[in-house]
């Protein structure tokens, strides 16, 4: 099982939110939900992530780890980073000079 259905799966039992219940909060249909869980849909979108996120109540390093895990699945960059680069006039160029030091890029 991948990381973030476990993960998914997981906190929806220790919460004790049902499926049904989880779809309202995050505005999609249970059978969404079910598949997520069950492996027939892969991790969601940006903005469900987050949904997903905030919903669960995940903080600090769960937080962390729950995007990195969807961005690993999805050949991403976390949404919690990507949405931070856009808000931050600076960070496009602070990633550079990073990535730079770390001969990532030229």
């Amino acid at each position: 099982m991948s990381k973030f259905r476990t993960l998914l799966s997981k906190k929806l039992k220790d919460k004790k939110i049902s499926q049904n219940r989880f779809a309202r909060m995050i505005d999609v249909t249970p059978t969404y939900v079910n598949n997520m869980i069950n492996g027939k849909s892969g991790p969601p979108e940006r903005d469900l992530q987050m949904k997903i996120a905030n919903s669960l109540g995940l903080e600090g390093e769960e937080r962390y780890k729950f995007f990195n895990n969807v961005a690993k699945e999805k050949k991403d960059i976390p949404s919690d980073i990507y949405d931070g680069i856009f808000k931050s006039k600076d960070s496009w160029n602070k990633i550079r000079e990073i990535l730079k030091g770390e001969n990532i890029i030229k």
